[in-house]
């Protein structure tokens, strides 16, 4: 992470629509993130439509002294939602930005803690995360995360039930057996007497675990048809004689009341992942039918907010109050305009049809009043499409604009990030490149003079002749000779001169304001 990325200064963009000030302002870090609201979609509580009172910049708080010492609630906030939106897509560069940005300690109990509790993070991409192999720290956050997870007094496939509410196992299988052998080592500690009823301790129930995720998969799997599910005595059949101590060749069987126990508990209900963004996204996903929808469901992608409007065709014309009526979905990227198709539109739910859609970055919004519509709103596509709505009374209005130029200023934010992101990584591979790729053979304080070089055949020689300030001491030659030549150094090879090589250097998405979606 490049110095320039870790004391960002985010300035409220000009994104058509956008209000900025003009001043300079950057983040502020927090001890606390901690919020008590849980009835909101996103990950951080609503926003005022104000700005939040400006709190003064404690120097003795934060290493960051040569920043300013002011910033806005709202910015802090659109900061660490863009961070989470890294996360979601590479958590690896998430976790980096949460770093830099001062969100998070660079300590794995830290981060863990983070991962575990807050809203906005894809259970996907944290399993990702906590299951990457061949690292120490990653290892470290895997074993804080499942630390935090209270699994005491609990059968394992419903203790893995409950740990699985908190991220989605990745589909590599050593990911997996990571996650799973992690989670038995402290299903163990949790319950010593259970672990100790089985000969192999925490390693038999490692292998119980993945029996069940097996067993859930099977039993659940929509693929497959109901006769060729595994049965009950199939389950209790490839378990016999697993019960071992580490280095037992034969051991002995697991109790057969517990894995017919298992069985009918899994059978009864699927072990399920816990809702997330992306699980609310996808139900939308679902509901919205159209021959060109856009793919919704993305693991960076939430939903901001949901609003009804009517949609106007020609501000100059008149039309009825209740047609062209539109259900609105904001996305933090992106808009989604459809029509219900169900016949009472007094609630969410059932299906939409598909009318338009658009992406927020570079869009705007404004308001007008004309004619019949007090409470009109237009938005302006990146390619200049425009559409005009009319909401039902001004509250809706200032909240679904609110929220539309919020989320216009996190797309246009985010996108600076991603360019810094990746002209830095441009930087550092053109950097590399050439460093691999110099093969001169001369010493960097000889490579960075003036020196011309020349070729010259001797009979049999080649000669290399060099003129200008070479730095070197004296000149040398391969049949150890030394010669001076008014300032040249001339350097005699065998029979043949091995061919140089040329250098080559062409090898680089809450806390809007919203409403709750239920």
């Amino acid at each position: 992470m490049s110095p320039r990325l870790s004391s960002r200064r985010f300035i409220p963009v000009s994104c058509g629509g956008g209000i900025a000030d003009g001043r300079a302002e950057v983040w502020v870090p927090r001890a606390s993130l901690a919020h008590s609201n849980k009835a909101h979609s996103n990950s951080l509580p609503r926003l005022e439509k104000h700005v939040v009172e400006r709190l003064p910049y404690s120097e003795a708080s934060s290493s960051t002294s040569h920043l300013p010492r002011y910033v806005t609630e709202q910015d802090r906030k659109r900061q660490y939602r863009i961070a989470l939106n890294f996360f979601n897509k590479k958590p690896d560069r998430g976790v980096a930005l949460l770093n830099a940005w001062g969100f998070v300690d660079e300590t794995p109990e830290s981060l863990a803690r983070l991962l575990f509790g807050r809203r906005g993070l894809s259970k996907l991409m944290i399993g990702e995360y906590i299951g990457t192999l061949h690292s120490q720290f990653h290892s470290l956050v895997l074993k804080y995360f499942i630390s935090l997870i209270d699994l005491r007094g609990l059968e394992v496939d419903v203790a893995l039930r409950k740990a699985m509410q908190f991220f989605i196992l990745p589909k590599e299988a050593e990911k997996i057996d990571r996650i799973i052998q992690a989670f038995a080592i402290h299903y163990s500690k949790c319950n010593p007497r259970r672990a100790e009823k089985f000969r192999g301790g925490w390693d038999t129930v490692h292998l119980i675990s993945f029996a069940v995720i097996m067993l859930n998969t099977d039993l659940h799997s929509p693929n497959l048809k109901q006769n060729m599910r595994m049965k009950k005595e199939d389950f209790v059949k490839n378990l016999k004689g697993q019960d071992k101590a580490s280095g037992e060749k034969e051991g002995v069987d697991i109790d057969r009341s517990v894995l017919e126990g298992i069985y009918e508990r899994v059978q009864l209900d699927e072990i399920q992942p816990g809702d997330d963004h992306v699980a609310q996204v996808a139900r939308v996903d679902r509901a919205i039918l159209g021959k060109d929808k856009p793919r919704l469901t993305e693991t960076q992608r939430r939903l901001v907010c949901y609003c009804r409007l009517q949609q106007v065709l020609d501000i100059q014309k008149k039309q009825s109050a209740l047609s062209h009526e539109r259900d609105v979905f904001l996305f933090n990227d992106m808009l989604v305009i459809a029509k219900s198709q169900n016949r009472k539109r007094t609630s969410i739910g059932g299906s939409y049809a598909l009318k338009h859609w658009l992406v927020l970055l570079g869009a705007s919004v404004h308001e007008f009043q004309r004619n019949q519509y007090d409470f009109g709103l237009t938005i302006i596509s990146a390619n200049k499409e425009v559409l005009h709505f009319n909401a039902r009374n001004n509250d809706d209005r200032c909240r679904f604009v609110a929220d539309v130029r919020e989320s216009i200023r996190e797309c246009c934010e985010m996108d600076t990030v991603r360019l810094e992101l990746e002209t830095e990584q441009l930087e550092v591979s053109r950097i590399t490149v050439a460093d691999n790729q110099r093969d001169s053979g001369l010493p960097d304080d000889a490579e960075d003079s003036d020196v011309k070089m020349s070729f010259q055949r001797d009979g049999n020689r080649s000669i290399i002749t060099m003129n200008g300030n070479s730095g070197s001491g004296s000149p040398s030659s391969s049949d150890g000779n030394s010669h001076h030549n008014h300032g040249s150094n001339v350097v005699n090879s065998g029979n043949q001169l091995n061919p140089l090589r040329r250098l080559s250097f062409n090898s680089l998405d809450s806390g809007v304001v919203e409403e709750t979606y239920e």
